[in-house]
Protein backbone atom coordinates (compact mmCIF):
# COMPACT_ATOMS: atom_id res chain seq x y z
CA UNK A 1 0.00 0.00 0.00
CA UNK A 2 3.00 2.40 0.57
CA UNK A 3 4.46 1.80 -2.47
CA UNK A 4 0.69 2.45 -4.22
CA UNK A 5 0.78 5.56 -2.72
CA UNK A 6 4.21 6.74 -2.74
CA UNK A 7 3.59 6.31 -6.87
CA UNK A 8 0.26 8.21 -7.04
CA UNK A 9 2.58 11.13 -5.29
CA UNK A 10 5.48 10.64 -7.54
CA UNK A 11 2.73 10.75 -10.60
CA UNK A 12 1.13 13.69 -9.24
CA UNK A 13 4.69 15.71 -8.71
CA UNK A 14 5.95 14.77 -11.80
CA UNK A 15 1.99 15.99 -13.23
CA UNK A 16 2.40 18.68 -11.45
CA UNK A 17 5.58 19.97 -12.54
CA UNK A 18 5.68 19.47 -16.21
CA UNK A 19 1.42 20.92 -16.77
CA UNK A 20 0.88 23.97 -17.77
CA UNK A 21 -1.05 26.24 -15.55
CA UNK A 22 -3.79 28.62 -16.22
CA UNK A 23 -4.60 31.16 -13.96
CA UNK A 24 -7.46 33.23 -15.92
CA UNK A 25 -7.27 37.23 -15.79
CA UNK A 26 -10.09 38.93 -15.35
CA UNK A 27 -9.72 42.19 -17.62
CA UNK A 28 -12.12 45.30 -17.13
CA UNK A 29 -12.32 48.23 -19.76
CA UNK A 30 -13.00 51.58 -18.74
CA UNK A 31 -14.75 53.81 -21.63
CA UNK A 32 -16.81 57.16 -21.69
CA UNK A 33 -17.88 55.69 -24.75
CA UNK A 34 -19.86 52.95 -24.76
CA UNK A 35 -19.50 52.01 -28.58
CA UNK A 36 -15.15 51.76 -27.88
CA UNK A 37 -15.67 49.78 -25.37
CA UNK A 38 -18.27 47.12 -26.76
CA UNK A 39 -15.92 46.73 -30.27
CA UNK A 40 -12.91 46.17 -28.10
CA UNK A 41 -14.94 44.02 -25.62
CA UNK A 42 -16.03 42.03 -28.36
CA UNK A 43 -12.63 41.64 -30.41
CA UNK A 44 -10.73 40.67 -26.84
CA UNK A 45 -13.64 38.28 -25.90
CA UNK A 46 -12.85 36.06 -29.03
CA UNK A 47 -9.02 36.47 -28.99
CA UNK A 48 -9.01 36.03 -25.64
CA UNK A 49 -10.75 33.35 -25.26
CA UNK A 50 -9.84 30.76 -22.30
CA UNK A 51 -6.75 33.28 -21.26
CA UNK A 52 -9.11 35.86 -19.65
CA UNK A 53 -12.65 37.45 -18.52
CA UNK A 54 -13.11 40.67 -20.16
CA UNK A 55 -15.76 42.79 -18.62
CA UNK A 56 -17.20 46.45 -19.35
CA UNK A 57 -18.84 48.43 -16.63
CA UNK A 58 -18.34 51.89 -15.73
CA UNK A 59 -17.58 50.93 -11.91
CA UNK A 60 -14.23 49.20 -11.08
CA UNK A 61 -15.20 45.33 -10.35
CA UNK A 62 -13.25 44.56 -7.23
CA UNK A 63 -12.26 41.15 -8.94
CA UNK A 64 -10.91 43.02 -11.92
CA UNK A 65 -6.83 42.20 -12.23
CA UNK A 66 -6.40 44.64 -15.24
CA UNK A 67 -7.97 47.63 -16.09
CA UNK A 68 -7.70 48.93 -19.65
CA UNK A 69 -8.52 52.46 -19.82
CA UNK A 70 -10.32 53.64 -23.08
CA UNK A 71 -8.91 57.22 -24.62
CA UNK A 72 -9.25 59.01 -21.24
CA UNK A 73 -5.93 60.07 -19.28
CA UNK A 74 -7.92 61.08 -16.73
CA UNK A 75 -9.85 58.89 -15.63
CA UNK A 76 -11.90 58.53 -11.96
CA UNK A 77 -9.96 55.70 -10.31
CA UNK A 78 -9.37 55.04 -6.32
CA UNK A 79 -6.00 55.30 -5.06
CA UNK A 80 -6.17 51.69 -4.60
CA UNK A 81 -6.48 50.16 -8.38
CA UNK A 82 -4.81 47.18 -9.92
CA UNK A 83 -2.38 47.96 -12.99
CA UNK A 84 -3.70 50.14 -15.52
CA UNK A 85 -3.33 49.65 -19.61
CA UNK A 86 -3.99 53.64 -21.06
CA UNK A 87 -5.17 53.10 -24.96
CA UNK A 88 -4.77 56.67 -25.84
CA UNK A 89 -4.17 58.91 -29.00
CA UNK A 90 -0.94 60.20 -27.72
CA UNK A 91 1.22 60.55 -24.95
CA UNK A 92 -0.38 63.23 -22.61
CA UNK A 93 1.26 65.17 -19.46
CA UNK A 94 -0.39 62.76 -16.88
CA UNK A 95 2.38 60.77 -15.48
CA UNK A 96 2.01 56.82 -15.90
CA UNK A 97 2.47 55.13 -12.23
CA UNK A 98 5.09 52.69 -11.87
CA UNK A 99 2.67 49.44 -12.12
CA UNK A 100 0.82 51.26 -15.56
CA UNK A 101 1.88 51.45 -18.99
CA UNK A 102 0.02 52.96 -22.34
CA UNK A 103 -0.39 51.94 -25.75
CA UNK A 104 -0.67 55.13 -27.80
CA UNK A 105 -2.68 54.48 -31.29
CA UNK A 106 -1.70 58.11 -33.58
CA UNK A 107 1.10 57.78 -35.81
CA UNK A 108 4.31 59.63 -34.78
CA UNK A 109 5.31 62.70 -36.84
CA UNK A 110 8.18 61.02 -37.86
CA UNK A 111 5.76 58.22 -39.31
CA UNK A 112 3.47 61.40 -41.06
CA UNK A 113 6.51 63.04 -42.01
CA UNK A 114 7.40 60.27 -43.86
CA UNK A 115 4.38 59.84 -45.59
CA UNK A 116 4.66 63.51 -46.68
CA UNK A 117 8.60 62.83 -48.08
CA UNK A 118 7.00 59.80 -50.22
CA UNK A 119 3.89 61.88 -51.47
CA UNK A 120 5.59 65.08 -51.65
CA UNK A 121 8.40 64.57 -52.06
CA UNK A 122 9.72 68.47 -53.14
CA UNK A 123 8.67 69.44 -49.70
CA UNK A 124 11.08 71.82 -47.89
CA UNK A 125 9.52 73.69 -45.60
CA UNK A 126 6.27 72.00 -43.18
CA UNK A 127 3.63 74.22 -40.59
CA UNK A 128 2.32 73.24 -37.67
CA UNK A 129 -1.06 74.69 -35.44
CA UNK A 130 0.41 74.21 -31.76
CA UNK A 131 -1.39 74.82 -28.58
CA UNK A 132 -1.06 77.94 -26.51
CA UNK A 133 -1.81 75.72 -23.43
CA UNK A 134 1.10 73.01 -24.67
CA UNK A 135 2.52 72.03 -21.06
CA UNK A 136 5.28 70.54 -22.73
CA UNK A 137 6.74 71.41 -25.84
CA UNK A 138 10.10 69.13 -25.43
CA UNK A 139 8.47 67.00 -28.65
CA UNK A 140 8.00 70.16 -30.92
CA UNK A 141 12.07 70.87 -30.29
CA UNK A 142 12.84 67.10 -30.49
CA UNK A 143 10.71 66.64 -34.24
CA UNK A 144 11.88 69.85 -35.24
CA UNK A 145 15.60 68.71 -35.35
CA UNK A 146 14.84 65.47 -36.27
CA UNK A 147 12.90 67.00 -39.12
CA UNK A 148 15.92 69.39 -39.91
CA UNK A 149 18.54 65.77 -39.92
CA UNK A 150 16.41 65.34 -43.09
CA UNK A 151 16.63 69.20 -44.51
CA UNK A 152 12.88 69.91 -43.62
CA UNK A 153 12.21 73.23 -41.75
CA UNK A 154 9.52 72.91 -39.22
CA UNK A 155 7.19 76.22 -38.70
CA UNK A 156 5.41 76.44 -35.39
CA UNK A 157 2.30 78.70 -35.23
CA UNK A 158 1.14 79.13 -31.65
CA UNK A 159 -3.48 79.34 -32.61
CA UNK A 160 -5.28 81.77 -31.51
CA UNK A 161 -8.57 80.71 -31.93
CA UNK A 162 -9.97 84.59 -32.62
CA UNK A 163 -7.94 84.44 -35.52
CA UNK A 164 -6.86 80.96 -36.56
CA UNK A 165 -7.99 81.16 -40.49
CA UNK A 166 -5.81 83.98 -40.76
CA UNK A 167 -2.97 81.99 -39.24
CA UNK A 168 -3.47 79.43 -41.26
CA UNK A 169 -3.44 80.96 -44.53
CA UNK A 170 -0.25 82.92 -43.09
CA UNK A 171 1.23 79.83 -42.36
CA UNK A 172 0.23 78.22 -45.73
CA UNK A 173 1.63 80.94 -47.32
CA UNK A 174 5.27 80.63 -45.85
CA UNK A 175 5.14 76.66 -45.83
CA UNK A 176 4.77 73.50 -48.40
CA UNK A 177 2.35 71.65 -46.42
CA UNK A 178 0.29 71.60 -43.08
CA UNK A 179 1.03 68.70 -40.74
CA UNK A 180 -1.65 68.39 -38.22
CA UNK A 181 -1.18 66.50 -35.09
CA UNK A 182 -4.24 65.05 -33.12
CA UNK A 183 -5.12 67.61 -30.78
CA UNK A 184 -9.04 68.10 -30.53
CA UNK A 185 -8.71 71.85 -28.77
CA UNK A 186 -7.32 72.93 -32.59
CA UNK A 187 -8.65 70.23 -34.90
CA UNK A 188 -12.27 69.60 -34.43
CA UNK A 189 -15.70 70.42 -35.87
CA UNK A 190 -15.53 74.39 -35.42
CA UNK A 191 -12.57 74.68 -36.77
CA UNK A 192 -11.86 72.05 -39.29
CA UNK A 193 -13.88 73.89 -41.98
CA UNK A 194 -12.05 77.40 -41.76
CA UNK A 195 -8.78 75.44 -41.33
CA UNK A 196 -8.86 73.54 -44.71
CA UNK A 197 -10.56 76.83 -46.72
CA UNK A 198 -7.40 78.93 -45.45
CA UNK A 199 -5.08 76.11 -46.37
CA UNK A 200 -6.64 75.70 -50.24
CA UNK A 201 -6.63 79.64 -50.65
CA UNK A 202 -2.80 79.36 -50.79
CA UNK A 203 -2.96 76.10 -52.87
CA UNK A 204 -2.03 73.89 -49.66
CA UNK A 205 -2.89 70.72 -48.32
CA UNK A 206 -3.35 69.42 -44.93
CA UNK A 207 -1.91 66.07 -43.90
CA UNK A 208 -3.41 64.41 -40.59
CA UNK A 209 -5.03 63.98 -37.94
CA UNK A 210 -7.05 61.52 -38.82
CA UNK A 211 -9.77 59.63 -41.34
CA UNK A 212 -12.71 62.06 -40.32
CA UNK A 213 -10.91 65.18 -41.13
CA UNK A 214 -9.50 63.03 -44.72
CA UNK A 215 -13.60 62.67 -45.61
CA UNK A 216 -13.78 66.66 -44.64
CA UNK A 217 -10.63 68.01 -47.11
CA UNK A 218 -7.71 66.63 -45.73
CA UNK A 219 -5.53 65.08 -48.58
CA UNK A 220 -3.70 62.17 -46.68
CA UNK A 221 -2.94 60.56 -42.94
CA UNK A 222 -1.68 57.48 -41.86
CA UNK A 223 -3.73 55.74 -39.09
CA UNK A 224 -4.30 52.57 -36.87
CA UNK A 225 -7.54 50.47 -38.03
CA UNK A 226 -9.65 49.37 -34.92
CA UNK A 227 -8.79 45.72 -35.27
CA UNK A 228 -4.86 46.43 -35.60
CA UNK A 229 -5.36 48.32 -31.95
CA UNK A 230 -7.46 45.79 -30.11
CA UNK A 231 -4.43 42.91 -31.20
CA UNK A 232 -1.65 45.33 -29.61
CA UNK A 233 -3.77 45.79 -26.78
CA UNK A 234 -4.38 42.10 -26.79
CA UNK A 235 -0.94 41.10 -26.90
CA UNK A 236 0.23 43.46 -23.82
CA UNK A 237 -2.62 41.43 -21.66
CA UNK A 238 -0.86 38.31 -22.98
CA UNK A 239 2.40 39.77 -21.41
CA UNK A 240 0.99 40.79 -18.37
CA UNK A 241 -0.70 37.51 -18.10
CA UNK A 242 2.74 35.57 -18.73
CA UNK A 243 4.97 37.86 -16.36
CA UNK A 244 2.65 39.48 -13.84
CA UNK A 245 3.42 43.12 -15.20
CA UNK A 246 2.50 45.18 -18.46
CA UNK A 247 5.03 45.97 -20.84
CA UNK A 248 6.53 49.85 -21.13
CA UNK A 249 4.68 52.33 -22.66
CA UNK A 250 4.27 51.81 -26.54
CA UNK A 251 3.09 53.32 -30.31
CA UNK A 252 1.01 51.26 -32.28
CA UNK A 253 3.35 50.10 -35.25
CA UNK A 254 1.19 48.57 -37.96
CA UNK A 255 -0.61 51.69 -39.53
CA UNK A 256 -2.69 52.15 -42.70
CA UNK A 257 -2.39 55.20 -45.02
CA UNK A 258 -5.87 56.78 -45.92
CA UNK A 259 -6.10 59.06 -49.08
CA UNK A 260 -8.46 61.56 -50.29
CA UNK A 261 -7.94 61.43 -54.07
CA UNK A 262 -10.25 64.39 -54.81
CA UNK A 263 -8.41 66.68 -53.11
CA UNK A 264 -5.31 65.51 -54.72
CA UNK A 265 -7.19 66.02 -58.35
CA UNK A 266 -8.21 69.68 -57.67
CA UNK A 267 -5.28 70.89 -56.40
CA UNK A 268 -2.93 69.29 -59.20
CA UNK A 269 -1.61 67.01 -57.17
CA UNK A 270 0.11 63.61 -58.82
CA UNK A 271 -0.01 61.27 -55.77
CA UNK A 272 0.53 57.37 -55.51
CA UNK A 273 -2.27 55.10 -54.70
CA UNK A 274 -3.14 53.89 -51.10
CA UNK A 275 -1.65 50.57 -51.84
CA UNK A 276 1.76 52.25 -53.28
CA UNK A 277 1.95 54.59 -50.29
CA UNK A 278 1.76 51.52 -47.69
CA UNK A 279 4.75 49.58 -49.91
CA UNK A 280 6.53 52.53 -50.35
CA UNK A 281 6.94 53.74 -46.11
CA UNK A 282 9.02 51.93 -44.20
CA UNK A 283 7.44 52.91 -41.06
CA UNK A 284 9.19 50.01 -38.80
CA UNK A 285 12.31 51.81 -40.03
CA UNK A 286 11.73 55.18 -38.10
CA UNK A 287 11.28 56.26 -34.59
CA UNK A 288 8.61 55.89 -32.44
CA UNK A 289 8.94 59.71 -30.83
CA UNK A 290 8.49 61.84 -31.69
Amino acid sequence: MNRILQHIISVMVCYLLIAPVYAETTIQILSSHAGESAELLGYLTKTLKGEATIIADDNINEKANLLVVVNNDSPNIPAVHPPILYVLPQPSTRELQKQDSALYWTPSLSAQLALIRVMLPATNRIGMLVSNNNEDASWLRTFKQYAAEQSIEIRFQTVDKSRIARQVSELAAATDVLLAQPDTDIYNRDTIRFILLAAYRQNKVLIGPSPAFINAGALATLYAPTSVIAEEVAQKIRYFNKNNKLPPASRVKNFSVSLNPQVAKSLGLSVPAMNELERLLRLEELPTWP
